[in-house]
């Protein structure tokens, strides 16, 4: 840094300030920021200027917008986190960050109140209307809290990389808080919904009988897999002597495209047991699979790729081109299949309530989703004095805490445990020997 007079012209000066290197160990070495100034005084006040603002950022990158910086942070996450993941990321950025006004601002603008102002604004769909050719202007919705806490997710990501490159001093996020989940807690990777009680549960695999999701749904509510899970697992997976599975992949579909992906942490990755009754419906499920292949060899459209949940059902594509059954069951079609069997399922309710004498009008369909039988499992499990330990790693939580935060509804008659044992010292009990 120098403050140093120009020569020829006497009274103005020239102020360099280094300014800090933004990936260190890089070799990269300090760019300097130049600046002419007449005085002085004026010089030696514009290098302390400079180099207070240095000190809460890097002085060059600090001119970026936010949008363009984003970009640049969902491009060196392609190797670090899924293609869904990344999927999800830049979902968020273009529809709420590139849109908002926020976008376009550097990012040595980006403080506390503006990040406020963005979340309120994104809770009253202000800041993000669209203008089309006809310069019509559409404006855009409110989105939901959790929504917006999505956001959050995605956006103090991005702040703190900025912070890590010197472009920012402190991350506002961390003071800026979204709207507050008034909803169950949970953590990140699983939703809300409840899990059914064991006479539910008992009645819903019933009711799925025969429809093409049953075996799934079976297997799911025995042994907690996710969806991504089930649909990922392989018959050199399952191990039906030793009755148990291991679960080392799951299936991401985004844009159309599946692929089997390893696990989403090493938790995830693990052995599952299962009982008699799973071992029966894997071997029925095994035996099935063998009569639409012995139906579907025969015209050659029958694809063995080793799924335990195939899709047997041969179809087109957008490009007309015949997808042969045994491929892979996509998460969309599953969740396709399953709203079927669900209708299916809760018509067959419906007629054992009739029957019994029951109202129409009274009926409470069945509206869980496929996630609800990963709930019921683990319900179950601490239900029945499991610890939690074991139970986080057959669910793959990445800890016991997790689990137990998740599904505290669970265990909650332990509240009332031993709370009579001191009732012979009132005189409400007999006192034992």
């Amino acid at each position: 840094m120098s403050v140093k007079e120009v020569k020829g012209k006497p009274g103005w000066f020239n102020v360099r300030v280094y300014d800090h290197v933004q990936n260190r160990g890089s070799g990269e070495k300090p760019r300097p920021v130049d600046r002419r100034v007449k005085g002085k005084t004026a010089a030696l006040n514009v290098e302390r200027d400079l180099l207070n603002q240095r000190d809460r950022g890097s002085l060059i990158g600090r001119k970026a917008t936010l949008s363009a910086y984003a970009a640049a942070w969902l491009h060196s996450r392609r190797a670090e986190v899924s293609r869904q993941t990344l999927y999800g990321y830049t979902a968020y950025v273009e529809r709420y960050i590139d849109r908002h006004a926020i976008g376009s601002k550097p990012i040595a603008g980006i403080d506390v109140t503006t990040v406020s102002d963005f979340y309120a604004d994104l809770l009253s769909g202000e800041g993000r209307d669209t203008t089309g050719e006809d310069d019509t202007v559409t404006p855009a919705a409110p989105i939901s809290p959790e929504t917006v806490r999505g956001v959050h997710r995605v956006l103090s990501m991005v702040l703190k990389r900025a912070t890590v490159d010197g472009l920012l001093y402190a991350n506002p996020c961390a003071v800026a808080k979204p709207p507050k989940d008034d909803r169950d807690d949970g953590d990140e990777e699983e939703d809300v919904e409840r899990g059914l009680d064991p006479v539910d549960a008992a009645r819903l695999l019933a009711a799925l009988e025969g429809t093409e999701v049953h075996r799934a749904a079976a297997l799911a509510v025995s042994t907690g897999l996710r969806r991504s899970e089930f649909l990922a697992l392989r018959w050199v997976d399952v191990d039906l002597t030793a009755k148990q599975l291991r679960v080392n992949g799951k299936l991401e579909e985004v844009g159309g495209i599946v692929e089997r992906s390893a696990t989403k942490t090493i938790r995830s990755r693990r052995t599952v047991p299962f009982s008699d009754a799973v071992v029966l419906v894997l071997k029925t499920q095994k035996a099935w699979i063998a009569e639409c292949e012995l139906a579907a060899a025969r015209k050659s459209l029958w694809l063995e790729e080793g799924w335990v949940f195939p899709c047997v059902s041969v179809s087109l594509n957008k490009a007309c081109e015949v997808l042969p059954a045994g491929r892979v069951w996509t998460p969309s079609a599953f969740a396709q299949a399953w709203r079927r069997a669900r209708d299916v399922a809760n018509g067959r309710l419906l007629g054992e309530y009739v029957y019994a004498g029951g109202e129409v009008g009274d009926f409470e369909p069945l509206t869980v989703g496929v996630h609800a039988l990963r709930h019921t499992y683990a319900t179950m499990q601490l239900r029945v004095g499991v610890r939690d330990e074991v139970v986080s790693r057959r669910l793959g939580h990445s800890s016991s805490l997790i689990t137990r935060r998740v599904y505290s509804h669970a265990t909650q008659d332990e509240l009332r445990e031993g709370v009579d044992v001191t009732d012979a010292a009132l005189g409400q009990g007999e006192v034992s020997s």
